[in-house]
């Protein structure tokens, strides 16, 4: 891929995007695959749904001799509907593989929400659901204290020795990976499941993309990974507290959020890499192309930025201020990017293939 274009001398969210006011916490964010609208699981138990683009929104065309420059916007975006899914908090939302969006409350139940604002109660139980995960292989599960259920016509449970802290499933969606104290649970929806150890809490996984290697933070900073079949584990130490992890699109790299840095790690090696950038405020949430090696990285001081591992080069796409970045995710195709913050803002951003194109910034 060539190198990202020079900074605009705007955040990329108030040229190319749009945002909302919400009043209340951005808790999760998932991409309807469907319909391309973006869902913001918000503290007072409804959805917000926002669409990327509208007519007469802003755009990038090729320049005349190289370059791109921006088609300004004829109308303002339209508002965010607020769908009520939830009595209290909504908690987690993830794309439902047959279309909507499936959330979590904390009045215990799973529903599917459609882009015509129809809620359907999928499930109940007898306690919050924090997680959910759902994708290929039509995984629909999610967690409830020590248990993982698995949703829909494959219905089945799972107990785990402590609450679980994790969910992901793999690419080829064959498997369920689940993070607790001091293990990750793979299980498969049926067959006996098979235990990783990995010493402390499981604060996060993520799959490469290939399903070869399976990684994991705890908080205070190590850094995990399995090289499957044969789950040979490696362990590194990020030097700061990890907040956050993800899989780069290309080969077996992982990024990571420690402190106020972005640092990549490639398990094989057990090398650690700065990403190059570097902010006053912790690295709060990481959202990796799906297909191609950069990355979203959200502070808690607001700020977004798009980066490249080993590089210098980024894109600033939100400036400071609302909250601290509280959730951020790619749509599908990578030509959006979904931001939700916990001091009640929201927004969507379109990213185009101009963007990422050896040439100047927009104007």
């Amino acid at each position: 891929m060539n190198a990202l274009p020079p900074t605009p001398t705007r955040p990329l969210l108030e040229i190319l995007g749009a945002r909302w006011r919400v009043g209340v916490p951005a808790a999760a964010v998932a991409w309807d695959t469907t319909t391309g609208l973006a869902g913001f699981a918000l503290s007072d138990g409804t959805l917000a749904l926002a669409h990327p683009v509208c007519d007469g929104g802003p755009a990038l065309r090729p320049r005349a001799g190289g370059g791109a420059e921006l088609v300004p916007g004829t109308a303002p975006a339209p508002p965010a509907a607020r769908v009520k899914a939830h009595h209290g908090a909504c908690l987690s939302v993830a794309a439902d593989p047959d279309g909507g969006l499936l959330t979590g409350g904390t009045d215990g139940r799973v529903t599917c929400v459609q882009a015509d604002g129809s809620v359907r109660t999928i499930a109940y139980f007898d306690g919050p659901v924090p997680l959910l995960a759902a994708g290929p292989g039509h995984w629909r599960a999610c967690a409830v204290r020590r248990s993982v259920y698995r949703l829909g016509g494959a219905a089945s449970r799972i107990d785990v020795p402590a609450p679980v802290t994790a969910l992901a499933v793999d690419p080829g969606g064959t498997r369920l990976a689940i993070g607790h104290q001091d293990s990750v649970t793979l299980w498969a929806g049926g067959d006996a499941p098979r235990v990783l150890n990995a010493p402390g809490t499981v604060g996060g996984i993520s799959w490469s993309p290939d399903q070869t290697v399976l990684a994991s933070f705890s908080p205070g900073g190590t850094l995990h990974a399995w090289c499957l079949p044969d789950a040979a584990r490696s362990e590194s130490e990020a030097g700061a507290p990890v907040t956050t992890l993800g899989a780069l699109a290309i080969g077996v790299g992982f990024v990571a959020g420690a402190g106020s840095r972005v640092i990549c790690w490639h398990p094989p090696s057990r090398e650690l890499l700065p990403c190059g950038v570097r902010n006053q405020a912790s690295v709060t949430r990481i959202a990796t192309h799906p297909h191609r090696p950069v990355l979203a990285a959200g502070y808690a001081n607001g700020v977004v930025v798009l980066c490249q591992p080993d590089s210098p080069a980024l894109l600033f796409l939100r400036a400071a201020g609302e909250g601290t970045v509280s959730t951020l995710a790619f749509s599908p195709s990578g030509g959006c990017l979904a931001i939700g913050t916990d001091g009640g803002e929201i927004g969507v951003l379109a990213l185009p293939d101009l963007l990422f194109r050896d040439q100047a910034g927009p104007r």
